[in-house]
Order: structure tokens, then sequence, then C-alpha cells
């Protein structure tokens, strides 16, 4: 708990500082009564449940568990949907890319093979002008 001492204007103006006083300021004894006598912050931080009312902290603490439950049931919310998405992708959609993949791939395949048996069905005479006019797209 804290105390306060009220200290009079006229006490402190009355006061003479002198030589010793500022070199006692230094001292060791005085530096181990300054540290008994400092607050921690907890302390503090109890001490305004004082100047705080009842209704006033109930209200703060009502507010604040339910912002927490809310928060806990969204991060649950959001990572179970997370897992659905995921899984779901991972059983339906990736399969479904692989067998695409495998079906280009497929047909990439028929085209080659049709163009050798175009190349190889070809007279040799034909063949021979499409070597000499250059590239020629496919199909032409």
């Amino acid at each position: 708990m804290v105390k306060l001492e009220e200290v009079s204007i006229d006490h402190v103006e009355e006061e003479e500082y002198t030589d010793s006083d500022s070199s006692s300021i230094f001292s060791s004894d005085e530096d181990e009564d300054d540290v008994d006598n400092i607050e921690s912050i907890i302390d503090r931080f109890w001490a305004l449940q004082d100047v705080i009312p009842a209704k006033t902290r109930k209200s703060i603490s009502d507010k604040c568990s339910s912002v927490y439950s809310w928060g806990k049931y969204g991060a649950k919310f959001l990572g179970n949907s997370a897992w659905v998405l995921t899984t779901s992708a991972l059983l339906l959609v990736l399969p479904l890319m692989i067998e695409l993949e495998h079906e280009q791939g497929l047909i990439e395949y028929e085209k080659m093979q049709q163009q050798s048996s175009q190349m190889l069905s070809q007279p040799t005479g034909q063949q021979q002008k499409k070597q000499t006019s250059g590239i020629v797209p496919p199909g032409f």
C-alpha cells in the first residue's frame, strides 16, 4: 500500500543545504534505504485495485473474459477450417492435377507419334522440298 506524506513548502524553504549534505547523497547508507523504499511495478499495479471501484473492475473483467472467449472460439474455428480446406485440397485437387498433367503428356506423345508417322509416310522428294524450304509450321 502506498503511503502519502504531505510536505509543506515552508518546510522545504527553511532547510539549508550545505556541502556536507550534498556529499552525503552519495553515501552507501542512504542508497540502501532508497532501495528498500522503492516500490515494484507489481505493487503499484495492485494498488490500483483500491483506486478503481469494484463495479468497474467487475465490468472490465467481464469484458476481457468475453473478448478472450470470442478470440479463443474464433482461433479454433479458423484452425479447423484451415485443416478441412487443406485436407480436401490434398485428397481432391492434387490427384486431379496429377491426372490432368498425365493426360497432357499423353496428348503431346500422340502428337509426336502422328508427326513421326507423317514423316515416314511422305515420299523422299517431298521430304527434300520441306528441308530446303526452311522452317515450316506444323499443319502446312
